[in-house]
């Protein structure tokens, strides 16, 4: 087994082990450099490049709307499943017009989602084994 291939193996198994708030936020982190990286593509005619650095991005998003949980979402689901899809929308808009400046708006939507997930997986693993001893019945 070669280097690079026993590191893919890690990098599967450490992200099939993370808990949905260690997720979450990884899956934010992609889809921002994705964004970024089709701007970037967009700005210097990468054609091709933009393609693919649009498909992971929208593919990131469709993942995050199917991952939705909307009977125990309710709300806060359905509000997520309108900012994926708005999002999509956009990213769709900016790849066919080759409008990059629609991108920034994007990124700082998924940067704030970012940080607020972040706090939840915080506040998830501060909680994590607590029960009666922590204080929580």
């Amino acid at each position: 087994m070669s280097y690079q291939t026993s590191v893919d193996a890690y990098r599967q198994n450490s992200v099939l082990s993370m808990s949905q708030e260690e997720l979450v936020p990884l899956m934010y982190e992609h889809l921002m450099v994705g964004l970024r990286r089709a701007g970037k593509q967009i700005r210097e005619r990468d054609i091709e490049g933009k393609a693919a650095s649009v498909e992971k991005a929208s593919g990131i998003l469709y993942e995050l709307i199917s991952s939705l949980d909307f009977d125990a979402g309710g709300e806060i689901a359905n509000h997520l499943a309108g900012i994926y899809n708005y999002i999509l929308k956009e990213l769709t808009e900016a790849s066919r017009t080759l409008e990059e400046e629609r991108l920034d708006p994007l990124v700082e939507m998924v940067s704030s989602l970012h940080e607020a997930w972040q706090e939840v997986a915080e506040t998830a693993g501060r909680h994590k084994g607590e029960g009666v001893i922590g204080g929580q019945a």
